[in-house]
C-alpha cells in the first residue's frame, strides 16, 4: 500500500505593512531632510519597503537653480563659505535626499576639516568619495572595505591626521590610532575587554607609512606610495607577523595577507591571548559600524536578535570573504520596526545641517546668499569643520539657548526670500490652515497646535501689513518651534 502525504500548506508570505503619513515623515526626516507634500501623496499606501528600495537605488538629480551668493556664481575651490554653500545647496536640491544625507553621515565618521589643513580642492574631493559611497544607484555592492582602503590614501585624511608624515625611521601613530578607536573597531568590545594596544598602534603606524600628497596635481583622489618612505620589514599589530602595508586599489602587487586595512578590518585574537579565545575574525569591527549606523537612524538600542541578525547580512560571504557590504545591512535598519517607534513624539533631535536644510525644503527656499553658512555656524555645525576628530556630539547637546535662538531666527530669516502674500478678510484658523499647508504640514503636538491657533485669533489683523505678519509668525512658530527641533 502506498505511502500517502498530505499537501504541503503554502507558507504565508510576511504582510509588508503600509506607510502612514506619519510613517513617511519619518522616513523622509530620519534618511533625508523632511519630506513634502508630493513626497507624501507618493508614498502614502505604499510599502515600507518600496520606499527604502528607492532610496537605495534612484539616482538622485538637482531641481532647480544652480545656487549663487550676492548674484555670483559660488567659487568651491577658493571660498571657505561657498565650500559649505555648495554642498548645502545639494542637499536642497537634491531629488533623492539619502545619498547627500548618507554622505554627510561618513563626513562626520571619518571626521576631518579645513582647520586640519587640507584644502578645499581636498576636501570636495573626499565629499565626492563618500558621495559614491552612498549612491547606492550608482554603487550597489559599495563597501565598507573599499571605502576604509579609499579614506586611508585620501589627500585630505593623510593631511589631516598627519598620514604625509609617517615615514620609515618616524612613525607618527595618528592615523594608526584614530582608524581602530573611531573608524574601524571602538575602544572596547562586547566584554568591556581592550580590543587594541599601545602596541598595536606601534605596529600598525610602521605598516601606514609610505603614503604622500600629490602637490603636483591637485585633482588628484588619492595620495602617492613611495617606496623608500615605507618601514619595509616584520611588523605584528594584534601580535600577527607580516610585512603589512596600505595598498591602493587596483595594486598588481597587492596581497591580502599583507594589507594592513583588511587585519584591522578582521581584527583577529592576538595570539596566547585567552581573553580574545572565542572572538570571531571582523565580527569586532561589524558591531561598532553597525550599532553607529543604527543610531544615525534609530534612538533605541538593537536587540541582541537585531544586532545579530544585521551582523550576519554584513559579514555574509562575497569573494571568499566578508563583504561588508552596506546597502544590504542599511536597507534591514531603513525598514525596521523601530524606525517607526513613537511617532506620536518624536524622539530624535534634529543635527543642524538636517533642520537647516529641512527649513529651506519646506519654505522652496534657494541659496542665494550666506545665510545657510552663518546660521549653521552660530547653530554648531559647519559642514567641513568638525571641532575635532571625533566629530560632533549630537543628540541634546544641540538644543541650548544660543543654537534654540539661531533655529528661530532662521525661519524668519528666510521668510524674507518667501514673504507671504496677504489675503484680505482672512480669518484666524484661515491663516493657521494656510500658514501650515505652506510649510509643508509638518508635525505639531496637540498642545503646540492650540498655541499657535490662539496666537492667530489674538494677533492684530485689521490691516494687510498686520496680517502679513501674522502670517510670517504663525510659520516661523510651526518651523522653529520645540516640535520642529524633532523627528
Amino acid at each position: 500500500m502506498s505511502e500517502v502525504h498530505a499537501p504541503r500548506r503554502k507558507k504565508k508570505r510576511k504582510k509588508q505593512p503600509r506607510l502612514t503619513e506619519a510613517m513617511v515623515d519619518r522616513l523622509f526626516w530620519r534618511a533625508g531632510f523632511g519630506p513634502t507634500s508630493a513626497d507624501r501623496a507618493r508614498w502614502r499606501g505604499k510599502t515600507v519597503l518600496s520606499l527604502v528600495d528607492w532610496f537605495l537605488s534612484a539616482r538622485p538629480t538637482l531641481k532647480g537653480a544652480a545656487p549663487t551668493r550676492d548674484g555670483n556664481p559660488l567659487d568651491p575651490t577658493a571660498e571657505d563659505v561657498d565650500l559649505v554653500l555648495e554642498w548645502v545647496d545639494r542637499m536642497i536640491r537634491s531629488t533623492n535626499p539619502f545619498p547627500e544625507r548618507m554622505a554627510f553621515f561618513w563626513h562626520r565618521h571619518f571626521a576631518n576639516g579645513r582647520d586640519g589643513g587640507p584644502s578645499q580642492q581636498m576636501m570636495r574631493k573626499q565629499i565626492a568619495l563618500f558621495g559614491q559611497f552612498s549612491d547606492f544607484g550608482r554603487n550597489p555592492n559599495a563597501s565598507f572595505r573599499a571605502l576604509a582602503n579609499e579614506v586611508t590614501i585620501d589627500p585630505s585624511m593623510l593631511r589631516y591626521l598627519t598620514g604625509e608624515d609617517n615615514v620609515r625611521g618616524s612613525s607618527n601613530e595618528n592615523y594608526a590610532r584614530e582608524i581602530m578607536e573611531l573608524f574601524v573597531l571602538g575602544t572596547r568590545d562586547d566584554k568591556g575587554r581592550l580590543i587594541y594596544s599601545e602596541g598595536d598602534v606601534k605596529h600598525l603606524a610602521k605598516a601606514f607609512t609610505g603614503w604622500s600628497i600629490d602637490e603636483v596635481d591637485p585633482d588628484n583622489p588619492r595620495g602617492v606610495f613611495g617606496s623608500n618612505r615605507w618601514s619595509n620589514g616584520l611588523k605584528s599589530p594584534f601580535g600577527i607577523n607580516g610585512n603589512f602595508k596600505a595598498f591602493k586599489p587596483g595594486d598588481p602587487m597587492y596581497r591580502a595577507a599583507d594589507d594592513v586595512v583588511e587585519l584591522v578590518l578582521r581584527r583577529p585574537a592576538r595570539v596566547g591571548d585567552a581573553g580574545d579565545a572565542g572572538r570571531k575574525p571582523y565580527e569586532t569591527h561589524a558591531r561598532f559600524l553597525i550599532r553607529k549606523l543604527w543610531h544615525e537612524f534609530i534612538v533605541t538600542p538593537p536587540d541582541r536578535a537585531t544586532l545579530d541578525g544585521l551582523v550576519k547580512t554584513y559579514l555574509t560571504p562575497r569573494g571568499g570573504r566578508p563583504g561588508l557590504l552596506l546597502r544590504p545591512v542599511l536597507r534591514k535598519i531603513l525598514s525596521h520596526k523601530r524606525m517607526f517607534e513613537s511617532l506620536a513624539e518624536p524622539n530624535m533631535v534634529k543635527p543642524p545641517v538636517v533642520y537647516l536644510v529641512g527649513v529651506y525644503r519646506a519654505l522652496d527656499a534657494r541659496i542665494s546668499d550666506q545665510v545657510a553658512y552663518d546660521f549653521l555656524e552660530q547653530m554648531g555645525q559647519l559642514p567641513y569643520n568638525p571641532p575635532n576628530v571625533s566629530g560632533w556630539e549630537g543628540g541634546l547637546s544641540w538644543l541650548n539657548t544660543n543654537t534654540v535662538l539661531s533655529r528661530f531666527a532662521l525661519a524668519g530669516e528666510l521668510m524674507d526670500q518667501t514673504a507671504p502674500k496677504d489675503r484680505s478678510g482672512e480669518t484666524a484658523p484661515q491663516a493657521f490652515d494656510r500658514a501650515l499647508r505652506e510649510v509643508g504640514r509638518p508635525w505639531l503636538a496637540k498642545g503646540s497646535r492650540a498655541a499657535v491657533k490662539d496666537y492667530a485669533a489674538r494677533a492684530p489683523s485689521g490691516r494687510s501689513d498686520l496680517r502679513i505678519e501674522r502670517q510670517r509668525m504663525i510659520r516661523a512658530l510651526i518651523l522653529a518651534g520645540p516640535d520642529a527641533q524633532v523627528m
